[in-house]
Parts: structure tokens; sequence; C-alpha cells
């Protein structure tokens, strides 16, 4: 069970009265296992209790050896008849697991927080306990058999005493032992037997609904009867169609699927939502035939163009579609509040340019340029379309638009020229080789806001790129730098021992300062592919690493590399300090994480898409619980939905204003007494976010 235990604040407890034992810290808050219950320090002066009700007296909490390195364990044994409890953590989170034995009842469970007030159960399920000072919140329990293997619903009980337990709403194999909670909420394969099918792209929308696109070239893909194209067009064996696929919200169901694609080579890189769950894709195509909407912006393909698509909420028409330019890759597409598509990849000279754009000419230099181009709602022509690059290659891989619609476009560059603004962190390419960019440009097109540099002397790229809602932009991407920029208190400073680490960086509002930068990987390969962030501005990132140290936190779904190369689901904290939630996810084949989203409007749910092969984890009841292909080593899509990580508490009350002073003598009224102090803040996410940074 995560406890939100990171920002709290209680009076002292009955914590006063306990027989020491085991200790341990955690995110800065202090811990002491004795004989019925934890006492968890806050704060100097502050305690919270979880005690162990009607349980057999005189448990002895006994360290455990967790096979992790920086995991900590403590057990309590026979807490209940037939129920242990495990409690786990790291420098950054603290957890708890209930462990019920065979024949043992879920009943028996009693626990309680002491030093605040039971609030009862919300209505997602999480059990609430408030204090003057916040409110403690436990997810909803989750709990499962056989090695995660076999899901079982299970809801909080709460009793007249202020105590609470649990119960299981399905039934259960009492033969076997039940464990309360991991975080998974479903994982599925979607895929078809006959091709190999990857995912690069997802998105959801309000209700929970996953949009993935990518590429296929199975002829039996799962479609669904209606949609806006039903058949494979692809004309020689290898070539791919892409997709556009919406999953329901339990990962049971398609809503609808549908190829999109021509005669030839089809692929779907990037995808987004709007509010009326109108899904929009960005990708490329070599096809001659490609699906395009009467009106369109461009409607012939080149060599090679770019495509942006919207359809409709249920799949069934285009909106419209555009193709863009000759030679050009279409890599990211983001969308503001009006449905305007802005996208970047990369392009040779023959590209679509507006007037009064930043870079009219070609970078002339490379073999392509980045780009930058605004759509007009109706996909009919260019709001602003500039060049970004100089004598080298220059490749766009990610977009995001601030509230002000400025475009933050993230990628590689290989120029000695590459536009720099004048106080950038860095403006000038180490080496010989590439180098990752972040560049701000304006709502307008017309002008750089900022645009800097970032690697070392190696070759180093950024993949995806995100800001939050204080102008501050978040990149990740993959480096063999061992002189990458890191910053000195970020989570990871020392390369690993690999060929290439992921990296995640988080820039000021200028680009001119790191606010922080940190590797992230181990002795293998790392890649950081998809990013981001979540309510409180964690940045989660995937990607695939072959790390078998890749760096893991205590309560990972997936403890161990499954094959030979896992996707990797990573959440790094706000500061960059710590990392709040990592896990491998795989099997025994190549898994890679290439997009991932977190929910903002369903309590920070986080889903993953990529491809993945046999031995894959899922989960019963999913769309497809088995890889589909027949072809050994042909992956299907995955898409992965983990539950919320993360909970925040209310901001403590104000205290009382002083009384009002005495009337003086002479009529005037006394001096206002002080304002009384304000109430300490409330809690923040769970798992392990670091107090006050």
């Amino acid at each position: 069970m995560r406890v939100s235990v990171d920002e709290y604040h209680y009076r002292r407890g009955v914590q006063d009265r306990c027989v020491v034992g085991i200790e341990g810290e955690s995110g800065g808050m202090r811990f002491v296992f004795h004989s019925h219950g934890v006492a968890l320090q806050l704060a100097s002066d502050t305690w919270v209790q979880l005690q162990f009700c009607h349980a057999h007296r005189n448990r002895v909490p006994k360290r455990m050896a967790s096979g992790k390195i920086r995991f900590h364990q403590v057990m309590y044994e026979q807490v209940w008849k037939g129920i242990d409890l495990l409690f786990s953590w790291s420098e950054q989170q603290f957890k708890y697991d209930c462990l019920v034995h065979p024949e043992a009842a879920v009943t028996d469970i009693r626990l309680r927080y002491t030093g605040g007030t039971p609030l009862g159960i919300d209505v997602n399920g999480h059990l609430l306990v408030g204090t003057k000072s916040g409110v403690v919140r436990e997810e909803k329990p989750v709990s499962f058999q056989q090695d995660g293997s076999v899901r079982i619903e299970t809801e909080y009980t709460c009793y007249p005493d202020g105590g609470f337990g649990f119960r299981t709403v399905t039934s259960y194999d009492r033969r076997q032992l039940l464990v309360i909670d991991p975080n998974v909420r479903y994982s599925t394969f979607i895929g078809g037997s006959t091709g190999a099918d990857n995912g690069l792209a997802i998105a959801v929308d309000a209700s929970g609904n996953a949009y993935i696109t990518g590429q296929t070239n199975s002829t039996d893909f799962p479609v669904t009867s209606g949609a806006f194209q039903t058949i494979n067009n692809t004309t020689l064996p290898g070539l791919t169609d892409a997709f556009v696929t919406k999953l329901n919200s339990v990962g049971s169901s398609l809503l609808y699927s549908t190829y999109l694609g021509g005669n030839s080579a089809d692929r779907g890189n990037s995808i987004q939502v709007d509010t009326s769950n109108n899904a929009y894709v960005g990708g490329f195509t070599l096809s001659i035939d490609f699906p395009v909407t009467s009106g369109a912006f461009q409607t012939i393909v080149g060599s090679t163009s770019g495509f942006v698509t919207k359809l409709n909420e249920t799949g069934t028409s285009l909106i419209y579609s555009t193709l863009l330019g000759q030679g050009t890759l279409i890599n990211g597409l983001a969308i503001n509040a009006s449905g305007n598509a802005y996208v970047t990849g990369a392009t040779s000279s023959d590209f679509p340019i507006t007037s009064g754009a930043f870079q009219t000419v070609f970078g002339g230099g490379g073999s392509s340029d980045a780009f930058v181009t605004q759509f007009n709602v109706q996909g009919s022509s260019l709001v602003y379309s500039t060049f970004l690059g100089g004598n080298g290659a220059d490749t766009g891989l990610g977009i995001a638009l601030d509230s002000s619609e400025n475009a933050y476009v993230t990628g590689s560059t290989s120029s000695t020229n590459f536009p720099v603004s004048t106080n950038a962190f860095q403006t000038v390419l180490l080496g010989l080789s590439t180098s990752a960019f972040i560049s701000k440009l304006s709502a307008s097109g017309s002008t750089l806001t900022y645009s800097t540099l970032l690697g070392g002397s190696g070759i180093d790229s950024g993949s995806e790129v995100m800001v939050d809602s204080f102008g501050l932009a978040y990149v990740t991407g993959d480096t063999n730098s061992t002189n990458f920029p890191v910053t000195p208190t970020a989570f990871q400073t020392v390369f690993g021992a690999g060929l290439r680490d992921a990296f995640v960086t988080k820039l000021n509002a200028t680009g001119s300062n790191l606010l922080f930068s940190t590797y992230l990987g181990g002795s293998g390969n790392d890649f950081g592919i998809g990013l981001s962030l979540d309510s409180f501005f964690n940045a989660w990132v995937t990607g695939r690493t072959s790390s078998t140290d890749f760096p893991l936190t205590s309560d990972a779904y997936q403890v161990n590399l499954g094959g030979s190369q896992d996707v990797f689901v990573t959440q790094v904290s706000s500061s960059g300090r710590g990392i709040m939630y990592s896990t491998y996810l795989g099997g025994v084949e190549l898994d890679i994480g290439n997009g991932i989203v977190v929910d903002r409007n369903n309590q920070d749910d986080v889903y993953v898409a990529g491809p993945a092969g046999t031995g894959f984890p899922t989960l019963p009841g999913a769309f497809q619980t088995l890889n589909p292909s027949t072809a050994p080593g042909n992956p299907s899509v995955f898409v992965t939905k983990f539950s919320q990580l993360t909970a925040v508490g209310a901001t403590g009350p104000t205290g009382p204003t002083g009384a009002t002073g005495s009337t003086g003598a002479q009529g005037i009224s006394g001096p206002r007494g002080r304002r009384g102090p304000r109430g300490p803040r409330g809690p923040r996410g769970a798992g392990g976010g670091e107090t006050g940074l």
C-alpha cells in the first residue's frame, strides 16, 4: 500500500510510549518499527502512527534481505493469524504490503492512524484520514495472486472505532497467497498474427480512453466494424500501414481501430486528442494514394511526405488529412486549445515556408533541417512554417506548447552554426558529433525566444519535450557523453558503464540555465524516448534498457530485466534529486517504451505504449493477453496503464486572527492582534516526493 508521507505534519502521538525498534529514513522522513505499529516522524516535532489493531501481541519487526541495492524491508510475521505486513523503503519512498497466506481471512486486518480524524472513503475508493494539518490518503487497494497474473478486486472497509481494513469484492483462491497491492491497472497486447506491429505514441482523453498510433504490416491487425479503413493497403511484403486505435479505459476492448495508409510505407509517429475526442496523428508516408481530404493543404506526395490526419471521435471518417513537404518526416505533433496542429521533424530544402518565419532559407550543409509548422484548424493552410537548422544534419523529434502557444522543440543537430540565442545555456557544439537542442519559438513563428544546445563531447539527442505551467521545459533523450551537463544535486551525476544512458533535463524559463539535469541508466544501454508530466511536474520517462542494474524503486512492478532489453518506466521528482517510482516492464524478447502520457483528469494514471514480444506482462481481462503474432520475434503493440502513483493532501488551514486590542481611554481602538501562524502545507504525492523541493 503506498502511503502519502512526504509532507505530512502531525502532533506528537503515542510513539512516545513505544519501545524503539528498527529505524529507517525515506524522503526526509524518519520511522521507527515497534511491536504494535510504525511511528513516522515527519518533522522535528511531528509524528503519526500506523497502529496494528486487534493484533497478536509483541510482533517483533524483522529486517529482511531485499536482494536489491538501496532497498530496505522490514517484515512483521503473523500480525493477525496467517497475515504478514511487509514494509519497504528506499531513499525516496515508503510503502507496505499485506501478505494474506492460505486460509487466512482478509477481514482480520485492522489498522488505524492515530493523531487524526477518519474521513472515510472518497468516490475513487481512496481512504482519507484528516488532521488539522492535512489529509492522509491511501490509494484504492489492488490485490493479486500467482505472481500478479490473477487480479482480485479489493476495497477498504472502515470501522466505528476509526480503524480500517479490506474486503475482497471478487472471490479468490484461499489456498494461495494474496498480496495487497501492486500498481498496474491493465496491460494488453494489440496486434495481428501475420506481421510485426509497433506502437509509437499514445494519448488519453478525459474518460481515460487511450489512443495509440504506430505502424503495422499485419494483414489481420485488429480493426473495428465501420472504421475508416479496415484493409491494409500495402502492396509489398514488409511494408507497413499506420494505424490508429482507441482502447477503452479498462483495457478490455477497442472503441475503434483503423488502418491509415496507402500502397507503400506509412507510419504514425505522434498522436494527440482534443476535448471533443478527435484524434490528430502525425507521421510520414511514401504512398501515392495516402488518404487525403478535399481542400487539404497538400494532396500529392513527394518522395516521402509528412502527413497530419484528424479523425472524428468514432474513427469512422477523416475530418481532414493533409501531406506536408518533399523528403519530409513528421516526428512530433502538438495541438492547441483551438485545434491547430503544430508539427516538427526533418526535411529537405523542398519544403513550404511562410513569409516572415524565423528561418526561410534551408541550412544547406547537411542532409536535413529541422522544421516547425503550424496548420490552421481546417488543415487547409499554414499559419507559419520555418526551417530550424544549420550546416549539418538537424532533426526535430519532439514538440510541446505553453499556454501562450509558444512552441518548444527538441531533437538533434550536428550543425556548428545551429541557431542559438545569445544567453543560451550552451552555444557551442562540443566535439565533432551531435548535440541535443531545445528551442523555444514565439507564437507567431517569427523569432526564437531562446535556443540552446545540450550535450557533451559525444553523441547526444533529445527525443521528447514537455513544458509546465511556469514555462519550464523538460527534455529526455540519450547520450554517450561522459561529460554531458548534469547538475551537482541530480539523482545520477555519473555516466553508467554502458554505451548510452538516458537523460532528463529541466531548463529555466529563459533557457540560460539548468534547473536539474541527470543521467538515468546502468551498465547496459539506456535510451529515454517518451516523456510526460504529472500534476506536480514530476517527469515520467519511458524508453528501453538492457541494464541489469537500471535504477529501480522498492515498489517496482518488475524488479528484474526480463530479456535482453526491456521497457523502463521512471518517475523523476520535480527537483531532479530523486526517482519516485521506477520499474522494468518486459518479457523474454525485445520490448521498448516509445510513448507515455499522464492522465491529469483521472488521478494521474500513467499510460505506456510500444512494441513487445513473448512473455510481456499482461493482466486477465485485457483485450489480448498473449502476443498474437505467430512469427518468432515479431512484436505486437502493448499498452500498459499504471494506477495513480501520486496524491496530494489539503493545504493546512490558516491560523486564527489575533484578538482585536482593547479600546483606548480616548475612544481610539487598540492595536489589532497579530495574525496567527499559517498552518503547515498538506501532503504531496505518494511514493517519496521531496519535501520543500
